[in-house]
């Protein structure tokens, strides 16, 4: 009897450890599980933070910046210091030198490329016009202050009366040597003008009596030989031996309308690819590059 009544307690001891081991096992299961669940949601989570940082849903062709530079103020050169700077951000920079600007405006207008380097505003402004066309300024870059220069004359008090003067033959230049006359008090301009479109129809008091020859654009030097006093380009200035100081006068920093632009099409004015871009032009690489290649003075900046 006492033998049988400790078989029973046995048993029922045995049942009570099965049931708890049994409970506690698919605990212990479900526990494991769950942490693993919870780092891979963490691993998850930060792998597409990553991801968007790094940008990963951006198109390959959206780190690619195309661009085409022409010879003015150096940018021809400035597009290869551009091509390590824009390589830090992250971008790749492609650049060719164009021989025509028109034809440069025209291919980022139809997407060959993306911005231009080498229009001015009156540039750009006659361009739109004259070929339905929408660029717009993405940034400003540089302004060589282009002057008035003589062979024959050391000042402009020294210009007789009825000097002939050569100025640019085009609309959008032809009034920037009439800007520098009236700033020195030789003649004085109707107001309100738009100094982009200035002609010499536009004097409205001319004391001394000075004569204006338009001429086309690459004529401005060599005509300087015959001519009493005629304005001049920094490159011309440089061609033709003189110095910054030689000039009778020259464009005021003031006037924006003639600095570089960079021009683009609107939907990537305010790109990330453009703003990399300003950005590595705006660095101090291209202003360093620039101090090689202008006398002090002869170069201002947009930044």
């Amino acid at each position: 009897m006492k033998k049988s009544a400790f078989a029973i307690l046995l048993s029922i001891m045995t049942l009570i450890l099965i049931s708890a081991c049994g409970t506690q096992a698919p605990n212990a299961g479900n526990t494991a599980p769950a942490a693993n669940t919870q780092s891979e949601n963490e691993t998850g989570n930060k792998n597409s933070d990553s991801n968007k940082e790094a940008g990963s849903n951006d198109k390959p062709e959206d780190h690619v910046i195309k661009l085409l530079a022409n010879s003015s103020n150096h940018n021809d050169e400035v597009a290869a210091i551009l091509v390590k700077e824009v390589e830090k951000l992250g971008y790749k920079l492609e650049f060719k030198v164009p021989t025509d600007i028109i034809i440069a405006n025209k291919e980022v207008v139809e997407g060959n490329y993306d911005v231009v380097i080498g229009n001015h505003s009156a540039a750009l402004k006659a361009f739109n016009e004259g070929n339905n066309a929408n660029l717009v300024p993405a940034f400003l870059t540089t302004f060589a202050p282009n002057g008035i220069y003589s062979k024959k004359y050391a000042s402009f008090k020294d210009l007789p009366d009825g000097a002939t003067i050569g100025i640019p033959g085009d609309t959008g230049n032809g009034g920037r040597p009439l800007l520098i006359m009236q700033n020195t008090g030789l003649i004085k301009l109707k107001e309100g003008l738009d100094v982009t479109k200035i002609t010499t129809s536009d004097i409205v008091e001319n004391p001394h009596n000075f004569k204006f020859k338009t001429l086309e654009t690459g004529l401005l030097l060599r005509a300087l030989d015959d001519l009493d006093a005629g304005f001049l380009f920094q490159s011309q200035r440089v061609q033709g031996g003189l110095k910054l100081e030689d000039a009778f006068g020259l464009e005021s920093a003031e006037v924006k309308d003639f600095y570089i632009i960079a021009a683009t099409r609107p939907e990537l004015a305010d790109s990330p690819k453009i703003e990399a871009l300003k950005k590595a032009y705006y660095s101090d690489a291209v202003k360093e590059f620039y101090k090689t290649r202008f006398d002090e003075g002869s170069i201002y900046y947009a930044w």
